[in-house]
């Protein structure tokens, strides 16, 4: 990297992000209140915007707002010469819809959805840090060597909100004593569980050393949904309405996030040539350096909201 000013600067060259998306669908009816259909969707990130890092002779971590992998930010090492990889951000996805529209009492919307959300980039959300508010200027991107493997290579893989597969069902049943009763179904794949580990004390870059989705996946999210309603006649057209809401009918605990740092206190410290030449095995620094494990390191620290039961009434008139 060039000698820049500690802090922030702007890079002169900056150019504005920019995304594309395409679709394309199909959909055919099979009866007066039936269709099915399929859709196709691709998005992909062309260039993104973030405050790239670097550290000064003295230490200091500084920064310059710039296009990472563009322009002044374009290596990420001289020697060896490595590029710094560009933001990478893809999803491609393939949705099948059933839907029977309300007839005869009752209806019935089913989908089911295959995406791939595939890159080295969480999007502004900042999800890499459980959903961290500081669009374009997150962690990511701090130092070079975060977005690295140990092996030297770029890291890309699974991004944290990857849902491979997708079913929700939702249906509704008018019963003929005037009830009628809502279902929603979820079911969804787990998000990519990425183990990191702090590196350069004392600014501890988390890297992602064995790559995105090292260590399996979260469980599956299941939930269940019932909505139930009935009206009452008082008189005319005004009625009394009685609402249940009531969402995770079956309290169903599955584990949504996990504890993801290895390290502590302070990570490790390493030759940064060797790292890009692909030299170095991080769990053997570790031991060499004794670092001591966090003991929350890969254990739950996020759980699906429990059950909730709501009640309403309403006058109708």
């Amino acid at each position: 990297m060039p000698s820049l000013t500690p802090g922030v600067d702007i890079e002169p060259d900056l150019k504005p992000m920019r995304s594309q998306e395409a679709s394309a669908g199909l959909e055919h009816q099979l009866g007066n209140v039936t269709a099915v259909s399929v859709r196709y969707v691709h998005k992909q990130l062309d260039r993104s915007i973030e405050d790239t890092g670097y550290l000064t002779p003295a230490g200091d971590e500084g920064y310059v707002i710039a296009n990472p992998g563009e322009g002044i930010t374009e290596l990420a090492f001289v020697n060896p010469t490595v590029n710094l990889p560009k933001a990478k951000r893809d999803y491609d996805a393939v949705e099948f819809m059933f839907d029977k529209r309300y007839s005869s009492n009752w209806s019935l919307r089913a989908t089911y959805l295959w995406s791939r959300l595939y890159g080295n980039y969480p999007g502004l959300s900042e999800s890499d840090e459980n959903g961290r508010t500081d669009p374009n200027t997150g962690r990511l991107y701090d130092y070079p060597l975060m977005m690295f493997k140990q092996d030297g290579t770029p890291n890309y893989g699974p991004l944290p909100t990857d849902r491979p597969h997708q079913v929700k069902v939702q249906a509704i049943y008018t019963a003929k004593f005037g009830t009628t009763f809502g279902v929603n179904e979820y079911l969804q794949s787990g998000i990519p569980i990425t183990r990191e580990l702090g590196v350069l004390p004392t600014s501890n870059y988390p890297v992602q050393y064995l790559g995105r989705g090292s260590d399996g996946r979260t469980d599956p999210f299941i939930q269940t949904d019932l909505y139930v309603q009935h009206d009452f006649k008082v008189g005319g057209r005004r009625a009394v309405q009685l609402q249940l809401n009531v969402l995770n009918l079956f309290n169903t605990r599955n584990v949504n996030n996990v504890f993801t740092t290895y390290q502590q206190f302070d990570g490790i410290t390493f030759d940064q040539a060797a790292f890009y030449n692909g030299q170095l095995n991080f769990d053997q620094l570790i031991q060499q350096q004794a670092i001591t494990k966090d003991p929350r390191f890969l254990m739950a620290n996020g759980f699906q909201a429990p059950i909730q039961a709501r009640f309403g009434v309403k006058f109708v008139f």
